[in-house]
């Protein structure tokens, strides 16, 4: 009785893991408000005619929310909340797409496989849970037997199989996409080189900058025959400028004042004899300390900020000072013993915190206001609405969708709206990192090629570095003779006024210091033998003679121990790299409406 009553109590948990895990499994494994429009009500979007239901969406949105929460102590704003929604969103898409692949290709699950699964291969989830583990947190197949077995569990049950029905016929198009991956020895070799193999080397560098004061500007006739040949370079993606007011979420003085009577109110009954621990755990929102009682543990001087540390430091033990203001918001801080460790004095402080943030109240006051302003502006204009309102409206730069918007951020939601609107489209209320949003679309830019006139600066900049790179590569080659004679750096250096530099140990993926990521240079460097000078070797800033000093060799014992390591590694890489191109080719095959502008 005490484990069906405990499978009945985690039932829900159970259930709602088994909806969504398969598919968020493949997922991570494979790296991967009203009703306004003419969409059918309550739809949130449409994968090839088949709809996506706000409720579903939703519902999986409270769940990842609500698993947010658990791991932080506190709920997503902002940008983190937009991630959250679009992640969600993504997956109900995926999961449409992978279930109309499933059945496009007839991958059923047998009542068989489905018995086979549920007896002898239980699902991770049913695993994991601790309905069926031990005291030690082990899977224990004999409770699990024993549910299994027990004639009231029926319905669960019938879930499960519900479950299994569709994952099992996921998992079979998983195992099909995965068996196309194939690495084979040299590949494991190579990349074992990549990893392990060390070169050290000197080198000259003949910068094109030397160049370029000789070298004259381009004339025209060159300019636009590179732009004619090049078109490609000057293609500019579809961009968009908005207009914006923002509602910043910033505290008033009295959402401040009611922070600092809180503060005092705590710091009262902290000293009337209230344990400091349990206020901690309530009202501190420093969430690395509140769950440990706001214990900070021992600390020196200088792993504070000046105001705390000062204030630990100057209180005897047991004694609760504060409120002290610091950059994080008011501490509560109880000092308790001191020690002198390796000479430094250290002591240990508990702290309650207490931020300075706005308060539900201006909250709801700002998206009041917000309202009103996207309302209005949509019958007039965003620029006029705001100066009656004595709002300030701001203009950003161009930007492609998706992208970092100029004085804005990475705001999904704005981009969404700007990219999803005509012109002159004015937003509802958008709910941003900094506060809330109205947006007016000022300029729509379509795609287009730059014209050799934009773009002759570039070109011009363009043309001259390459002839003062080709200049560079003779004056190298020049000096590659000398070196090759000598057996060394020097006299060609002492020839330009430059100087022999010697890099550190690097790899044929590294990064070389002081030179960056030089493909080319690494290649030939591993390409030579010790001690031998190479040919001129083009680099981004000019061009290199290379003498490689050492480098190591592949050692046999520990590739073939590492081997299989390497082989599922690459295999899983192939597997998700096929996966990415072959669920890319579904998707652009796929007519996917999205109608989250009209609820979120």
């Amino acid at each position: 009785m005490a484990l069906m009553k405990s499978m009945r109590n985690s039932m829900k948990t159970i259930l709602l893991i088994l909806v969504v895990a398969f598919i968020l499994t493949i997922i991570v494994d494979w790296g991967m408000g009203g009703f306004k429009s003419n969409q059918p009500r309550g739809v949130i979007a449409k994968v090839d005619g088949q709809p996506i239901h706000y409720e579903e969406f939703s519902s999986r949105l409270q769940n990842e929310l609500a698993s947010y929460r658990e791991q932080s102590g506190s709920d997503p704003e902002g940008y983190q909340l937009q991630q959250l929604e679009g992640r969600v969103f993504d997956n109900l898409v995926q999961q449409r797409l992978l279930n109309r692949e499933v059945k496009a290709v007839k991958l059923n699950a047998s009542d068989q496989e489905i018995i086979e699964e549920i007896f002898n291969n239980p699902p991770a989830e049913l695993r994991q849970n601790q309905a069926f583990q031990d005291s030690t947190g082990k899977f224990d197949m004999q409770r699990y037997q024993a549910a299994l077995n027990n004639p009231g569990a029926g319905e669960f049950w019938s879930s499960v199989e519900e479950y299994l029905r569709t994952t099992l016929p996921m998992r079979k198009l998983d195992n099909l996409l995965r068996a196309t991956a194939v690495v084979g020895d040299e590949e494991i070799r190579a990349e074992y080189m990549k990893r392990t193999l060390k070169a050290q080397a000197e080198y000259l560098l003949v910068p094109a900058s030397d160049f370029l004061a000789s070298v004259a500007a381009p004339t025209d006739a060159e300019i636009k025959s590179y732009h004619q040949k090049h078109e490609e370079e000057f293609k500019e993606p579809e961009k968009r400028v908005i207009d914006y007011v923002l509602f910043d979420f910033a505290p008033t003085k009295a959402d401040s004042e009611a922070v600092r009577q809180q503060a005092q109110e705590i710091l009262t009954e902290a000293r009337a004899g209230s344990n400091f621990a349990e206020l901690a755990k309530l009202n501190s929102q420093d969430p690395g300390s509140a769950e440990k009682g706001g214990d900070l543990g021992f600390f020196a001087r200088g792993a504070m900020v000046k105001p705390f540390e000062e204030a630990a430091f100057a209180a005897r033990a047991g004694e609760i000072v504060g409120p002290v203001t610091s950059q994080f918001g008011l501490h509560i801080i109880k000092v308790g013993e001191r020690k002198t460790e390796e000479g430094q004095e250290k002591v240990q402080a508990s702290h309650i915190l207490l931020k300075y943030e706005i308060s539900p109240r201006t909250r709801e006051a700002l998206q009041e206001e917000a309202n009103y302003i996207a309302e209005t502006a949509k019958e007039q204009d965003l620029k006029s609405v705001a100066a009656a309102e004595n709002k300030k409206v701001e203009r950003t730069e161009p930007f492609v969708a998706g992208g970092f918007i100029p004085g804005v951020g990475m705001e999904p939601r704005v981009s969404g709206f700007a990219f999803r609107s005509k012109k002159d489209a004015v937003s509802d209320v958008i709910y941003a990192e900094r506060g809330y949003m109205v947006v007016h679309v000022a300029e729509v830019i379509p795609e287009h090629v730059k014209s050799w006139i934009e773009a002759k600066e570039t070109i011009s900049a363009k043309l001259k570095n390459e002839k003062a790179l080709l200049l560079a590569k003779e004056k190298c080659q020049s000096l590659y003779s000398q070196a090759q004679s000598a057996n060394s750096l020097e006299g060609a250096a002492a020839q330009i006024g430059g100087k022999v530099q010697q890099t550190g140990e690097f790899t044929f993926s590294g990064y070389i210091s002081g030179l960056g990521r030089e493909s080319r240079f690494v290649g030939t460097a591993f390409s030579l033998q010790p001690g031998t000078i190479s040919q001129p070797v083009e680099g981004s800033r000019g061009y290199f003679l290379i003498k490689l000093l050492s480098k190591t060799s592949l050692a046999e014992a520990d590739f073939n121990a590492q081997k299989e390591t390497l082989r599922n590694q690459l295999l899983q890489r192939k597997q998700q790299a096929i996966f990415g191109q072959w669920y890319t080719g579904l998707k652009d095959k796929s007519k996917i409406d999205d109608f989250r502008k009209d609820y979120l």
